[in-house]
């Protein structure tokens, strides 16, 4: 079982331990101590910043057990957690002009609109389809 809590604590030292491949390339180890306490945090970076002696950390502190003993896992809180949301939504919008653009071109090779008139139907059709969408939803 794994328990997590978030603190706060001064950082009494971090001395680099270990070099090791992983699904996300090369990660580097590090032994942190801080308060009465003795954590492994893994870095991207060998010359990490999150973690430096004497100074304040907020961070994540898992509790696990391997082989009967417990051991802590330390992970810095991200003050600026990533979401796809945004850039998920860009690319919807993105599919909806592009979209919205061929049926104006084929409505303009019809000639049922006027090559002036392609980008107030397209922005016409655009919002159609989001409102298509948000109905879809409820």
């Amino acid at each position: 079982m794994i328990k997590t809590e978030t603190m706060e604590a001064v950082i009494k030292s971090v001395k680099f331990s270990n070099e090791y491949e992983s699904k996300f390339g090369t990660l580097y180890g590090f032994i942190v101590k801080y308060d009465d306490k003795e954590a492994y945090y893994s870095s991207k970076s060998k010359d990490q910043k999150k973690f430096v002696e004497g100074q304040k950390a907020e961070f994540t502190e898992e509790t696990r057990i391997k082989g009967g003993k417990e051991y802590f896992i330390i992970k810095p809180v991200s003050s600026n957690p990533q979401s796809n949301f945004g850039k998920n939504l860009k690319r919807e919008q993105a599919r909806y002009t592009t979209m919205a653009a061929s049926y104006v071109k084929d409505l303009i090779i019809a000639g049922k609109i006027d090559l002036k008139d392609w980008m107030a139907a397209t922005e016409k059709i655009v919002r159609f389809m989001i409102k298509l969408d948000k109905e879809f939803e409820s």
